[in-house]
């Protein structure tokens, strides 16, 4: 329930939904309503602008860097799910935008001398029941000639604390010293790599499918309002959020 309670407030913060009702209050409020529906106005100005989510962005994300090669710590390299989704009756896998995330550990995987691929990810659903993740993206890499002996499962989990949990339990069970190579997107990355370092874990962490800006900015950025910038607030106030809950229970 606590979680759930999170990922609304987030929700609930993310500077459309703010706008909104605040839009709203303008047409319930005659007294008021020119402040509230200019405030409306201007937080999706501001919001939806590039320049100052880029700038965001860069503070919140690490720069990407080149992935190691021939690296003797990359021994045992550690993947989130939250990538891909099943179509059980075709038995088809369809990746999202952070399957980025598996094509970098497989890059990882092929550079360097690495002994075991740890896929962590369960299903998040509350509603109905489905299939972890985890098990059938290892039948996808199976399907691709990895050898199943080298990938190992938790399916399980259903959010990050519970990714470190249930890695710590595979690394105890293996007997495995607590270092990991942890690949998940990069907007991601600070609130992983403090719940997997709770844990005792020391890590080495490649940032995935970063939001962080590849290309320079053009003039346009800096007045010109986005829709896409707009919608990717959320995705940060979620992380946000979500880094503040962990660190009130203790998880990061």
């Amino acid at each position: 329930m606590f979680f759930i309670l999170s990922k609304l407030l987030a929700v609930l913060l993310s500077p459309f939904f703010v706008a909104l009702a605040i839009l709203i209050l303008s047409l319930m409020l005659s007294k008021h309503r020119k402040m509230f529906l200019i405030t409306s106005i201007l937080i999706l100005i501001v919001f939806s602008n590039p320049m100052l989510f880029r700038k965001t962005i860069q503070w919140w994300e690490s720069s990407p860097v080149n992935l190691p090669k021939n690296d003797e710590r990359i021994k045992r390299i550690v993947v989130l799910g939250g990538m891909s989704s099943q179509h059980e009756a075709s038995e088809r896998v369809r990746f999202s935008q952070s399957g980025d995330r598996l094509m970098q550990a497989l890059l990882l995987w092929q550079h360097n001398d690495a002994e075991a691929l740890i896929l962590s990810g369960g299903s998040a659903a509350i509603m109905n029941k489905e299939r972890g993740e985890s098990a059938f993206l290892t039948e996808f890499l199976t399907d691709l000639g990895m050898e199943s002996g080298r990938i190992f499962v938790d399916s399980l989990s259903r959010n990050t604390h519970e990714n470190a949990l249930n890695t710590a339990d595979i690394f105890r069970k293996n007997e495995w010293p607590l270092e990991i190579t942890l690949v998940t997107s990069a907007w991601h990355m600070p609130r992983a790599q403090k719940c997997f370092e709770k844990q005792g874990f020391s890590v080495i962490a490649i940032g995935a499918d970063p939001l962080y800006p590849f290309s320079d900015a053009v003039p346009t950025d800096w007045f010109l309002p986005s829709l896409s910038v707009l919608s990717s607030w959320e995705l940060i106030i979620k992380e946000w959020v979500g880094l503040l809950v962990y660190k009130i229970r203790g998880y990061a």
